[in-house]
C-alpha cells in the first residue's frame, strides 16, 4: 500500500495551507470557505477513486469536514464576536482529521 502523503498530494497541500494559516480574524473567512470547499472536492475525488474500498480516514474526514462547514463556518456571521473561536474549530477539525496526509 502506498503512503498516504504520496497518494494525496493536493490534499496534503491544502492541509499544510490550513496548518500554516495563523490569522483567525474576519478577514480569513473567505480563505476558510474556499479551502473547505477545495478539501471537500479532493475528498470526493478520493472517495470516487476508492469506491467501496474507501479508507476509514477518508470517510471520517469527509463526515467531520461537512459537519464543521455546516455548524462552524456557515453560521459564522451570526456570531461576529466569536469569529476566532469558530475559525479555530474549523482549523482544528481540518488538522486533526487530515493528519493522515502528513504521514
Amino acid at each position: 500500500m502506498k503512503k498516504h502523503g504520496m497518494t494525496y498530494p493536493k490534499l496534503k497541500l491544502l492541509y499544510n495551507e490550513v496548518k500554516d494559516h495563523t490569522d483567525l480574524t474576519y478577514k480569513s473567512i473567505p480563505f476558510f470557505v474556499k479551502i473547505i470547499r477545495e478539501i471537500k472536492v479532493e475528498l470526493l475525488k478520493i472517495e470516487m477513486e476508492q469506491g467501496e474500498q474507501i479508507s476509514r480516514d477518508v470517510s471520517y474526514a469527509m463526515r467531520l469536514i461537512n459537519i464543521t462547514e455546516r455548524e462552524d463556518l456557515n453560521n459564522i456571521h451570526n456570531y461576529p464576536d466569536e469569529i476566532a473561536k469558530y475559525l479555530g474549530r474549523v482549523k482544528t477539525t481540518v488538522i486533526s482529521n487530515l493528519s493522515f496526509v502528513d504521514k
